[in-house]
């Protein structure tokens, strides 16, 4: 059935009116029905197409017409670019978009990494860092998901970031932040995201802002370790956080791209459940079958294990992060576990349902 589109918000001062689902630029098509009433008979057909000038000439028509003249003659769908496409939050996001019907546009800064890319998702190559292909990359985008990987330049390409979208008249940035990227002493690699955020905001775009805490997804890179030597080795302390499921932020990624209602929002991301260093071996345990122990919370003696496969910046960082959850968690509450859910959609997926995943 056709949906008729009824007359929405002021437009250039209130000069005339555009229907809402007209007022992010994107590819739009509009039948005109001949009289009012008569459905039944088809009409010309207005394709709208991006920027400020095919919204004016359709607000002109429409206002000569009214609204019970339209009906939309397909569904809505967006392109939306997502950078950061391959991790942990953006293989979900982008396998959720193209199962809503979306044009999926994935950023990588390597060819080679686009391979891996679900089926339907369009690729795009550009260097964050150095604004390198971000003109190409952005070209006919409606919505933008930026997620910047920790690193010593991860301001500076998300500024990038952020000015390519605003040159290309993006209508819509969700950015995946950190939970607390202003807490005090400074975590770096949190601290770097701040300014990205001050950026969101001032760059004229409808945003949303994800604060997430410590993902459940982080464990992956331990799971081999828990398995064969029965040791969680990773610091995070025995005061215990509410861990957040990478597929969660996903979720509500999607819909805050997709759906009206986030403009202006930073949703703080918390699991259902709180949950320490001990904790943590205790699930595994449970699930793995065999005995788990803490490793502990020296952060120095994790350091010497990882540091092979760290950046000396990043490695630091991670220090200081497990320093403030020994010290501080912070456990969420239950109103902030309720407001999670929320943003989320659905009820939150628990540490044990990822363990339990990963038993098999």
């Amino acid at each position: 059935m056709p949906v008729i589109v009824n007359s929405g918000p002021a437009c250039n001062g209130g000069a005339m009116d555009v229907p809402p689902v007209a007022a992010h630029p994107g590819k739009r098509q509009f039948r005109l029905f001949p009289a009012a009433g008569d459905a039944g008979e088809s009409g010309p057909v207005f394709n709208i197409g991006q920027g400020a000038h095919s919204l004016r000439c359709f607000g002109r028509v429409y206002n000569m017409y009214g609204a019970n003249f339209f009906s939309q003659t397909e569904p809505v769908h967006m392109t939306i670019l997502v950078a950061g496409a391959t991790g942990n939050v953006g293989r979900p996001t982008v396998a959720a978009l193209l199962s809503s019907g979306e044009t999926v546009r994935a950023l990588s800064r390597s060819e080679d990494k686009l391979g891996a890319l679900p089926e339907g998702a369009e690729g795009a190559v550009a260097d964050l860092e150095t604004g390198s292909g971000l003109d190409a990359a952005f070209d006919g985008v409606d919505r933008f998901f930026l997620i910047t990987a920790n690193g010593e330049t991860e301001t500076q390409r998300g500024l990038n970031a952020v000015n390519a979208a605003k040159a290309a008249g993006v209508g819509r940035i969700v950015y995946l932040s950190v939970h607390n990227p202003d807490q005090e002493p400074p975590i770096p690699h949190s601290r770097s995201k701040l300014p990205i955020e001050a950026a969101i905001r001032e760059s004229g775009a409808e945003y949303t802002i994800l604060r997430p805490s410590y993902f459940n997804q982080t464990d992956l890179s331990v799971v081999r370790v828990v398995k064969d030597f029965g040791v969680y080795p990773m610091p995070i302390g025995t005061i215990g956080q509410n861990r957040v499921d990478t597929r969660d932020i996903a979720d509500c990624a999607v819909r805050a791209l997709t759906e009206d209602g986030h403009n202006g929002a930073e949703y703080d991301l918390h699991g259902p459940d709180t949950i320490s260093g001990p904790g943590a071996a205790a699930v595994y345990a449970r699930h793995f079958g065999r005995e788990v122990f803490y490793g502990g919370d020296d952060v120095e003696k994790w350091g010497e294990s990882v540091k092979a496969f760290l950046a000396p910046w990043l490695l630091d960082s991670l220090k200081k992060m497990f320093l403030a959850q020994q010290a501080h968690g912070p456990a969420a509450s239950e109103a902030e576990v309720a407001a999670s859910q929320e943003a989320v959609g659905h009820p939150l997926r628990s540490f044990d349902a990822f363990v339990a995943e990963l038993a098999g």
